[in-house]
């Protein structure tokens, strides 16, 4: 007989579902958000550090603030806690919505990315409180398909909200927070808290300033890796992180116990973590970029362009959920993964500047299910490893290394396809009869305006065959770039493997001790 999928006593089969779902407002929050800047800028006068800084700000509110809301998740509820967030959501997302000025605009960012950090970390944590312990996995699969599906939904209403107008799209979020906090209380039972837990202040501040800083400095890295807007506060983050293991070594009630790092399943988890956010980022930037900036797809066409990716994400990861058991089949399904994501990636490498679409459907498929046999297992070892005292730190430390994965890769692929499509773009402007030492002089505004989707102000005459060299350049960037994302994600998730073999033998030793 197969096992039984219903839920614990009391909970409902929708509990689930709805935990995805509101996982998913993490992802749809910054793609509509986004999509508004553009004219939220014009009309709100952002430019040059404000507008970055209004592009970044919730992802670096939320990587300050993550692992804290973990902790108030075990300490006050994660119910509790829950509520809370998609109040301050509601809250940030109006302040945005109806700024009146730049700054109020950037309150509410902040204020909506830790609130939408804690709202993934709690309904990751809640999903082992409303399911059976022999269905975690399956349930985890559910959760992720419908983080897809919401995000799915979400974009694609949100951008044509956005067409009616920027704050209007702003009012996304909101409105589902509004719609979602009655039923939190009907579909989530309250999960014990642990009153005796303290807050680890020296723990959560450094590691807090470490991954802010880490990650400041690679979203810099396009200015150059000899730029001290790169290496500054990156080398910086680094030593806050070094204190930090120091000082948590040292506590006898950490943030986050330093021992988890020396767990070769922990350590698997977290390594692939990593590997995954840096092919996820770079596939889905890269294949939007190209698709905008080479061949003038849309933003709705791109959106229907990734759906067979997310579809096979979403369904793939129910089916990995379902055939995993408990302490079984995770390293089989991770080796698989992992070949089928790196195959994806590379298969990418294909790209030229009139490539058909249907030519990179076996590239989007092969990722979409990579990567769902990839996060599945991976998120069932961040709960099994995660300690009862400090269960919500640690899953929120997911969230962490994911956003350091992220923006790693997004940096890295955006720099390479500069250095490796445009060092050489005016010996291919010379080779198009294009060349000349004025023009010479505007090259690096002319790429600029090109990778923004920005218009460039040149002669008519001289315009298309302007566009065609730049397009030539940046196709053959992308593909020695993912051909080199491919090899490094390769390398992460080969990595990661290894370690879960360590995990396996350290589990095992332990087993003959006892």
């Amino acid at each position: 007989m197969g096992r039984s999928s219903s839920p614990p006593t009391g909970i409902s089969p929708l509990a689930v579902p709805y935990l995805g779902l509101l996982a998913g407002l993490q992802l749809i929050d910054p793609s509509v958000a986004n999509i508004a800047l553009v004219n939220a800028s014009a009309n709100l006068t952002m430019e040059g550090p404000t507008l970055a800084l209004a592009a970044s700000v919730s992802t670096l509110a939320q990587a300050a603030t993550v692992l804290v809301m973990g902790f108030l998740g075990d300490r006050y509820g994660r119910r509790r806690i829950l509520a809370a967030s998609l109040l301050l959501a509601i809250a940030g997302n109006l302040l945005s919505m109806l700024a009146p000025t730049a700054g109020a605009f950037l309150v509410g960012r902040a204020l909506t990315g830790i609130a939408l950090g804690s709202v993934l970390t709690s309904t990751f944590a809640s999903v082992r409180a409303v399911s059976r312990p022999d269905q975690l996995s399956a349930a985890l699969g559910l959760w992720n398909l419908l983080i897809v599906v919401a995000f799915i939904v979400g974009s694609l209403l949100g951008g044509w909200m956005a067409s009616l107008h920027w704050r209007v799209a702003m009012g996304l979020v909101p409105l589902i927070c509004v719609i979602s906090l009655p039923i939190l209380p009907v579909l989530l039972p309250s999960i014990p808290a642990n009153r005796r837990l303290r807050p680890d202040g020296p723990g959560l501040v450094t590691i807090a300033a470490a991954v802010v800083l880490f990650l400041y400095g690679i979203n810099h890295a396009a200015t150059g890796l000899q730029s001290p807007a790169f290496w500054l506060p990156c080398g910086l983050g680094l030593l806050l992180y070094g204190l930090h293991i120091a000082w948590e070594r040292r506590c006898s009630t950490p943030i986050f116990p330093p021992r988890l790092y020396l767990r070769g399943f922990f350590a698997a988890a977290v390594v692939n973590g990593l590997g995954w956010n840096v092919a996820q980022a770079v596939l889905q930037l890269q294949t939007s970029n190209f698709w905008q900036l080479v061949q003038g797809y849309s933003t709705s066409a791109v959106a229907f362009g990734q759906l067979p990716f997310l579809l096979c994400f979403g369904v793939a990861g129910i089916l990995a959920g379902r055939w995993m058991a408990p302490g079984r089949r995770t390293l089989t399904l991770m080796g698989w993964g992992s070949l089928a994501l790196t195959l994806g990636l590379a298969l990418v490498a294909i790209v030229q500047v009139h490539t058909p679409y249907w030519q990179l459907l076996p590239a989007l498929v092969l990722s979409g299910v990579g990567l769902a046999f990839v996060a599945v297992p991976q998120s069932a070892l961040f709960v099994q490893e995660a300690p009862a005292d400090c269960f919500g730190s640690v899953l929120a430390f997911r969230t962490t290394s994911g956003q350091l994965g992220f923006a790693f890769g997004l940096a890295i692929s955006g720099t390479m396809i500069r250095g490796l499509g445009f060092d050489d773009l005016q010996a291919r402007l010379q080779l198009a009869g294009l060349g000349g030492g004025e023009q010479a002089l505007q090259l690096d505004q002319l790429v600029h305006a090109f990778l923004r989707n920005s218009p460039i102000a040149l002669p008519a005459g001289e315009l298309e065959p302007m566009l065609a060299v730049l397009r030539g350049a940046y196709s053959e960037g992308l593909a020695g770039t993912m051909l080199a994302m491919a090899g490094l994600t390769g390398l992460l998730l080969a990595l990661s493997l290894l370690l879960l073999i360590i995990g396996r033998q350290q589990q095992l030793l332990v087993q003959q001790d006892t």
